[in-house]
């Protein structure tokens, strides 16, 4: 897979969502098999950001020891559309909804879909350790998405479910 650059694009107009935005945040067990994992996540993230920023969703994907955790931001009917696609996707199997709110703004405004991950070509790196990413890091991460990421890292390890 090609080293992955910061994609700024269409969805940086709909930042200007004034009354809030809804998020959702799930993980799924990755049913991608080692060999097709780079192709397949290089294809999930090329797709997702095409269409992602056609919906005005923003968001963020990490996976991790064969678990994915996403946070999708937008308008309501829009997310939870792509939610409904990604839960009968065959790549994904035990999808678990873990949040879904209104927030007040979007969290990876900038981004039609954030590849986070601790090695690799990630979007944003993430090297993890109890204080989140580390100073070395080339991106640093905002404070509402280190919260939001650290929900995602907690995720694809098996706790946090439902907090």
């Amino acid at each position: 897979m090609s080293s992955t650059i910061h994609h700024s694009t269409k969805s940086e107009a709909s930042e200007k969502v004034s009354a809030g935005v809804f998020r959702l945040i799930y993980r799924s067990r990755s049913k991608i098999s080692d060999a097709d994992m780079d192709r397949e996540l290089g294809e999930i993230l090329r797709v997702a950001r095409t269409g992602n920023a056609a919906k005005g969703i923003t968001g963020a994907l990490l996976l991790y020891d064969h678990w994915f955790a996403q946070v999708l931001e937008g308008e309501e009917v829009q997310v939870r559309k792509l939610f409904a696609a990604i839960k009968t996707d065959p790549r994904h199997g035990s999808v678990e909804l873990t949040q879904e709110a209104n927030v007040p703004a979007r969290t990876f405004g900038r981004w039609a879909m954030a590849n986070v991950g601790e090695h690799g070509s990630a979007d944003k790196p993430l090297v993890v350790t109890s204080a989140g990413t580390t100073e070395g890091a080339p991106w640093r991460l905002d404070e509402a998405q280190e919260k939001v990421v650290s929900v995602l890292r907690n995720l694809t390890r098996g706790y946090g479910i439902g907090s």
